[in-house]
C-alpha cells in the first residue's frame, strides 16, 4: 500500500507585474485540492474586495496584537502597510489534507522557510517558486499598462522588484517568464512533480 502524501505549502513570489497572480488563479481553478491562503493586511479594502475572501483586513492595532501572540507564520511591513499570513490559515487546510497556495513576497518566503525547519507539521512540505520577469524595463511597461498606480508608486514597486530579483537563488525554482501559456504549463508541471516527490 502506498504511503499517504502530505499536503504541500506551495509558495509563489515575484515582483508586482510579473504575472504571479494570474498563475495562482489558474492553478486554483484547475486543482480542487489546492486552496489559497487568505493573507492579512492593514491596508484599506479596495472596491469589490471582501474581508475573509480577498484578505483578512485588520487595523494596525489588531495586527500588532496578533503579532504579539505569535499568530503569524510570516509578516512584514511593505510600503508602510503590514502584511502577514496567519498560521491557522495554513493548518486549517492541512487538517483537511488540502495543499495551500501562498502568494507572498521574498521577505515572507524567507520567514516561512526559516520556520519550516523547526516546525514539525511544516518540515519538508514547503515548495518555493520565484516568477522572474524578462527585465526591469518590461516590468515597468506592464505596471504602466495596468493603470492602477501612479508614477511614484510604479517606481517604488520597481525598486522593490530589483531587490527581489537579486534573491532568486533562495528559491527552489525560478520561472523565467515567457508567454502566459508557457508560464502556466511550467508552473503546473512544478506543482505536479512536487506532489509526486518522495519526502
Amino acid at each position: 500500500m502506498s504511503e499517504k502524501k502530505q499536503p504541500l505549502l506551495f509558495i509563489i513570489s515575484g515582483p508586482a507585474g510579473s504575472g504571479k497572480t494570474t498563475l495562482c488563479e489558474r492553478l486554483l481553478g484547475e486543482f480542487r485540492a489546492l486552496r489559497r491562503a487568505v493573507t492579512a493586511t492593514t491596508r484599506a479594502p479596495r472596491e469589490g474586495e471582501e474581508n475573509g475572501r480577498d484578505y483578512h483586513f485588520f487595523t494596525l492595532e489588531e495586527f500588532e496584537a496578533k503579532k504579539s501572540r505569535a499568530e503569524f507564520l510570516e509578516w512584514a511591513f511593505v510600503h508602510g502597510r503590514a502584511y502577514g499570513t496567519l498560521t491557522n490559515e495554513i493548518t486549517r487546510h492541512f487538517d483537511r489534507d488540502e495543499d495551500v497556495l501562498l502568494n507572498i513576497d521574498v521577505q515572507g518566503m524567507r520567514q516561512v522557510k526559516e520556520k519550516s525547519s523547526s516546525i514539525t507539521w511544516l518540515a519538508d512540505r514547503v515548495v518555493t517558486v520565484f516568477i522572474n520577469p524578462p527585465s526591469v524595463d518590461e516590468l515597468r511597461r506592464r505596471l504602466k499598462k495596468r493603470g492602477t498606480d501612479d508614477e511614484v508608486e510604479i517606481e517604488r514597486r520597481i525598486q522593490t522588484a530589483e531587490r527581489e530579483m537579486e534573491s532568486t537563488k533562495e528559491f527552489d525554482f525560478i520561472l523565467e517568464t515567457q508567454s502566459r501559456e508557457e508560464d502556466y504549463d511550467r508552473i503546473r508541471s512544478i506543482y505536479l512533480a512536487e506532489k509526486m516527490r518522495t519526502r
